[in-house]
């Protein structure tokens, strides 16, 4: 009976992730739709996520072992190693509601160019007692562009990961793969690649993605000059593709917006990059995008300009 339902294929990167994949899989092995596979590709982990993963006795749970590559390497592999009709890539240390596969997967099956799209949240704690939802104006049914111009024209940031996407198999082969190169917030440069391959992104409201903040182990808390870097060529090539697609005044307000919501993390360590940015953003006819951070910062930018206030902060973290 299985076989003849479409076969959903998780692929999920791991490196030391002893702490979560388990609780990770487990989730995802209870779900109401049961005809899945998890990939789960560990990235040459150094700690026992190889003896957890191994400890998993479930034919649906599929996994490799790799030299250390990146994250981006390991979702390559893992979509490789898949064969499912449609692809959810997770990372090893989110959940899942209980339905959200079969929910999302029911509202696309008959749709071969949609994608679905899920509720989401953040937690903290490790039984996930604390999620929250986090609301977003692209929570109903949208085209592939326009879920990504409602979603960065307001504030200049979205939610990219991909948990939160349940894609069609013949949309990711047109997409491509992952960027190796990248690493800091690689997503915003595939996710959107992935949607502007769709002629829709689909809704699903009882699909609930719960995203894991606060993990140390995290690359979206890196700021070295490589994934600083990294997050720099991610934004221009999204922001081009995007621009590629459709290059309308909203557009270029919402990338010009994009561009500035993340100038402000670069400057002034990566003072460089943060002028290449903010030609990008007079190109595109500018962005008024305030800087955010804690209340104490955000007094004292309005006392002594925002640039001022980001290099006293820096001097008081005992960074300069």
């Amino acid at each position: 009976m299985l076989s003849s339902l479409p076969l959903v294929s998780i692929c999920i990167p791991a490196h030391n992730s002893e702490k979560f994949v388990g609780q990770t899989i487990n989730c995802l092995l209870n779900q109401t739709w049961q005809n899945l596979e998890i990939v789960v590709v560990d990235d040459g982990s150094t700690d026992q996520t190889s003896q957890v993963l191994g400890q998993i006795y479930d034919s649906r749970v599929k996994y490799f072992r790799q030299t250390n590559k990146g994250a981006a390497a390991a979702r390559n592999e893992a979509f490789n190693q898949s064969s499912g009709d449609f692809i959810k890539f997770m990372d090893a240390d989110d959940l899942l509601n209980a339905q959200c596969i079969e929910k999302q997967l029911l509202k696309i099956n008959k749709l071969p160019d949609s994608i679905a799209s899920a509720a989401w949240g953040r937690f903290y704690s490790d039984d996930a007692s604390d999620f929250v939802y986090s609301v977003e104006e692209v929570w109903k049914d949208l085209g592939g562009i326009e879920w990504l111009i409602n979603s960065l024209l307001p504030t200049g940031a979205n939610m990219m990961q991909p948990g939160i996407f349940l894609v069609p198999r013949s949309i990711i082969e047109k997409a491509g793969p992952w960027d190796e190169s990248l690493s800091l917030i690689d997503d915003f440069e595939y996710m959107i690649r992935v949607l502007v391959q769709c002629s829709q992104v689909v809704f699903c409201e009882e699909a609930v993605l719960m995203y894991r903040s606060g993990n140390a182990n995290t690359l979206s808390g890196q700021t070295s000059s490589k994934h600083m870097l990294s997050a720099f060529n991610s934004l221009n090539q999204g922001i081009q593709t995007i621009l590629k697609v459709q290059n309308d005044p909203r557009s270029r307000q919402a990338c010009a917006n994009t561009y500035k919501r993340w100038s402000y993390l670069f400057y002034p360590e990566h003072e460089d990059l943060w002028n290449k940015m903010d030609i990008e953003i007079q190109n595109l006819g500018g962005s008024d995008i305030k800087m955010m951070g804690g209340k104490g910062l955000i007094a004292l930018s309005r006392i002594i300009g925002w640039k001022s206030a980001k290099k006293m902060k820096l001097f008081l973290d005992g960074k300069s």
